[in-house]
């Protein structure tokens, strides 16, 4: 079989696949760019199921373009509070105000174009400029690098540059000029379905006899598993002032760095699990794990009697440092952007705080 034919049976048999077999996703409803875009962004990083009620509701708030680029960040972020990652929703408000500063209001089709955009990368590019426009352009996420090193028995590390050029030159060949976004997305539901990370599910994949490693029976070790060292574990105390008059205070994070911008209470970080004895708090610990590390937040519930109306006398009264401090009821702290773990702290606080 010569390299085409083997091409075009890929093809023929992912898209057979993908409409008797594809997942109905709220973004599959139609080729809206500004959809996609959402959704793609969205995805980076985050789970199908996460996704979808985020992506819901953030179209019920900005339902185009042209909303989103008008709206406050403070609104974005609180929107997208609890996925993660906040950079990429500072960077969907930033680059919708691109497109309507620059592209009168439509997400532009040329790949060039699209990468220009803040956050906007060859992954995202492609999946809209194929999914949404019908550019035969290729795409490569997680789920892409696992069905092409399978399929073609690659070896090598595929972050490493040349492997990736490789599955980027694969990739482009496969992408056919007709569907090319149907195909783009056979692809990665292929490998969020069936050619899993583990236990594949060889026996239902309509490339099984296309593909290479299934041949050499050596599915599992492509692509190369990867070394990862230990996870580092920070403990953070967390200062939770509460007054009589029900306010705590907030303070918010950098513009830079990890949960930039956003709200929390104020926090030291310790060297390992505080004393027991010396910060007990009817306030439970809350664990979060990001992507590079584990944090363990040990709040500290700090009545105050008789608080300074200013937020910052308050701030230094306990120790603490932080940008902005403010004084909030818990309502208030609600409609803020506050990370995951410091809602739970919140919510606790709700709770015995009175």
């Amino acid at each position: 079989m010569s390299a085409e034919e083997h091409r075009e049976r890929v093809r023929a048999s992912l898209l057979d696949w993908y409409q008797a077999h594809r997942r109905e996703l709220p973004w599959r409803k139609d080729s809206d760019p500004y959809a996609v875009w959402v959704s793609e962004m969205m995805l980076q990083q985050t789970q199908v199921a996460t996704v979808i009620p985020y992506f819901e509701r953030w179209l019920t708030l900005f339902p185009d373009v042209a909303t989103l680029a008008a709206a406050e960040e403070a609104d974005v972020l609180h929107a997208w509070q609890g996925l993660g990652y906040y950079s990429r929703a500072r960077n969907l408000l930033k680059g919708a105000r691109a497109v309507v500063s620059e592209h009168a209001g439509r997400v532009p089709a040329d790949v060039e174009q699209l990468r220009a955009l803040p956050g906007v990368g060859p992954y995202t590019a492609g999946a809209i400029a194929s999914i949404a426009h019908n550019r035969a352009e290729p795409t490569v996420d997680g789920n892409v690098i696992r069905v092409l090193s399978r399929l073609y028995a690659l070896e090598g590390d595929p972050t490493k540059a040349a492997p990736k050029r490789r599955l980027w030159e694969l990739a482009a060949e496969l992408v056919p000029a007709s569907a090319p976004g149907d195909f783009n997305q056979a692809l990665m539901e292929l490998g969020a379905t069936v050619c899993t990370p583990r236990a594949p599910r060889c026996e239902g994949c309509p490339v099984e006899g296309s593909c290479l490693a299934r041949a050499r029976g050596t599915v599992e070790l492509r692509p190369p598993p990867r070394k990862r060292g230990p996870v580092p574990h920070v403990h953070v105390l967390s200062l939770v002032v509460w007054t009589a008059e029900a306010r705590t205070l907030l303070v918010q994070r950098p513009e830079r760095g990890l949960l930039a911008g956003l709200w929390e209470f104020p926090a030291r970080e310790l060297a390992g699990p505080p004393d027991p004895g010396r910060c007990a708090s009817p306030l439970p610990p809350v664990e979060h794990v990001f992507s590079h590390l584990k944090a363990t937040y040990h709040p500290l519930l700090i009545r105050m009697e008789d608080p300074p109306d200013s937020a910052e006398a308050a701030l230094e009264r306990v120790g603490a440092e932080g940008a902005r401090p403010r004084w909030v009821t818990v309502p208030e702290a609600e409609v803020l952007a506050l990370p995951v773990a410091q809602q739970k702290i919140l919510a606790a606080l709700a709770g015995v705080g009175r």
